[in-house]
């Protein structure tokens, strides 16, 4: 065989080893992680999702066309998160970016128009130019995910107003994967998991309600549900919200709702503690808090959970809106700090409130976990700031009360307790008593002792309360955790939604929230003062490398080939 045949023979072969390499590569998809935080790599929960679809999904991401350059650097992320998916969805994770903003700024404004009514929330940027001016534009940092024709939208970046922008940034990336599966798992369900709401005790209407359900609308299919003694009518829905009621639960409702959790049925009690009419307050009256009579502390109190007759004041607060002018003159509203609306801190290290923005609270109690049950795990969520205070009930409140002097001497107790998770094994508050009173379905068995479940408690019922317009014709309701007063948007929402996922999940997808990305992040400080030297460095000092590599080869060669 001559030289040259030898050497195209080689050739062909390196081809087609090549080939063959990249073919096993693609089946097998061989992929290393050597980050130290392993930042590209797929969760378990995440894989057996991917690997179960049956369909493509696309997904259109509108994070394209100028924007500065860390909200590129976390395009560029996305891009490499959705590559990730697509290798362990057998393809049938489709994407594309889109820029927003392309077109006449007619199209522009149509296009924004329409991706917030489709549910993503935009990001405003504010850019300074050379001359010292100011630029601002608005971004949408989400994507639209569509399966089966359907639509579900996805917003990656979650304003938190405890963060800087490259902590959200980072946040958000640290949260992408969860985002990403979780709107992905929940429309691609054939069939979608059902929530109850339960009524007939004065719990919030649909309008106080209207926030969080279309929230949840967007996952599960949400029902209204009035218990009246009935045995097993809840056992359908996968999980049950009790939101703020204020009337008396007989025994027999009681029963019911116990029996659904005794068969793992997952529960959300937002309830309050002390019961204050604001109707009374705005209206410039004085108004007594009372112990609120729903006849439920001794049921919640059996699960492990004691929500006490008092309300938690706290420096840390939101505002409210109060007429200052004197008698017979024209109204002059300003704003006061109204320390009843307390603005609840989020523990980092939780799936549930890891990253979400202050909660805005009315009026909470201090709770408190009870017993020691090995079977039953507790976590506390939500706390005050670390200056607080607590009013005991019955208490007076006015709105003559912003007046009087907030100090730290008088605000001295810190980290207040006002929402807690429970998991494990619960034993029935019915079990030592007659129940065959309340059985009202042929052929059921009262459960003294529940399967693994979840509940969480909140001594707030106004948590998952949005405001309603009530000026018009009509009433209007606001998003959840809006404040209509400072425009400001509250992380109400966040905690709910997260705390609904976290109660129905099974593919412990919520633990992805767990994970944590090291910040590597630039001194800005240094950056300012050296930013003419960095560029020079940058710029000159690697072709300076590169060239004085090339002379020292050369010279080497010259040197080595003189010699024959």
């Amino acid at each position: 065989m001559t030289l040259k045949r030898k050497n195209i023979l080689s050739y062909l072969l390196f081809l087609t080893g090549l080939v063959l390499l990249n073919i096993v590569a693609d089946l097998f998809s061989l992929r290393i992680d050597l980050t130290e935080d392993k930042r590209y790599t797929v969760s378990e929960p995440s894989k057996r999702i991917l690997e179960n679809l049956d369909d493509v999904i696309f997904i259109r991401i509108y994070l394209d066309g100028e924007m500065p350059v860390y909200l590129k650097k976390f395009r560029s992320s996305v891009r490499e998160k959705l590559d990730e998916l697509k290798q362990y969805s057998r393809k049938n994770i489709q994407y594309e970016f889109r820029n927003p903003s392309e077109g006449s700024n007619e199209k522009r404004y149509a296009v924004f128009k329409e991706l917030i009514q489709k549910g993503l929330s935009p990001l405003t940027i504010r850019e300074n130019d050379a001359e010292g001016g100011a630029t601002q534009r608005m971004l949408f940092p989400g994507a639209l995910v569509n399966y089966k024709g359907r639509e579900l939208s996805v917003n990656f970046v979650k304003t938190n107003q405890k963060l800087s922008v490259e902590e959200n940034l980072n946040l958000a990336l640290q949260n992408l994967e969860y985002e990403l599966m979780n709107v992905i798992q929940k429309i691609s369900r054939t069939n979608r998991d059902k929530i109850a709401f339960v009524e007939g005790h004065g719990e919030l209407d649909d309008n106080s309600l209207w926030g969080i359900s279309e929230s949840l609308s967007e996952y599960y299919d949400i029902e209204a549900v009035t218990i009246e003694g009935i045995t097993g009518i809840l056992d359908e829905y996968r999980a049950v919200i009790v939101a703020k009621p204020v009337e008396r639960w007989s025994e027999a409702d009681k029963f019911v709702i116990d029996q659904y959790i005794m068969q793992g049925g997952r529960t959300a009690w937002f309830v309050d503690a002390v019961n204050i009419h604001e109707d009374s307050l705005s209206r410039g009256e004085t108004t007594m808090g009372l112990v609120c009579e729903h006849n439920l502390n001794d049921q919640l109190f059996n699960y492990g959970v004691r929500i006490n007759p008092n309300v938690v004041q706290d420096m840390q607060c939101s505002k409210v809106r109060i007429d200052v002018s004197l008698p017979g003159m024209p109204p002059d509203f300003r704003f006061a700090p109204w320390t009843y609306f307390p603005l609840l801190w989020t523990p980092p290290d939780n799936p549930i409130t890891k990253g979400i923005d202050l909660v805005k609270a009315q009026y909470p109690g201090v709770i408190d976990t009870v017993g020691n049950s090995a079977d039953v795990k507790k976590t506390y969520l939500l706390y005050s700031s670390e200056h607080a205070k607590v009013t005991s009930a019955p208490l007076v409140v006015s709105l003559s009360q912003v007046d009087e002097k907030i100090t730290q001497q008088v605000f001295n107790s810190s980290y207040l307790p006002v929402a807690v998770l429970l998991e494990g094994e619960f034993n029935s508050p019915f079990r030592n008593r007659i129940v065959a009173q309340y059985i009202t379905a042929p052929g059921f068995k009262f459960i003294p002792k529940s399967k693994k479940t979840k509940m969480i408690v909140v001594s707030d019922g106004d948590i998952i309360r949005n405001d309603v317009n009530k000026a018009g014709i009509e009433p209007v309701p606001y998003r959840l955790g809006y404040d209509r007063h400072t425009e400001y948007t509250y992380g109400n929402k966040d905690f709910v939604m997260n705390a609904i996922n976290y109660l129905t999940d099974e593919n412990g997808l919520m633990e992805i929230k767990n994970r944590t990305l090291k910040m590597r992040l630039l001194d800005n400080t240094k950056i300012a003062y050296n930013h003419t030297e960095i560029i020079l460095i940058n710029t000159l000092v690697p072709p300076a490398i590169i060239i004085l590599g090339g002379i020292i080869f050369a010279v080497y060669r010259r040197r080595k080939y003189l010699r024959f």
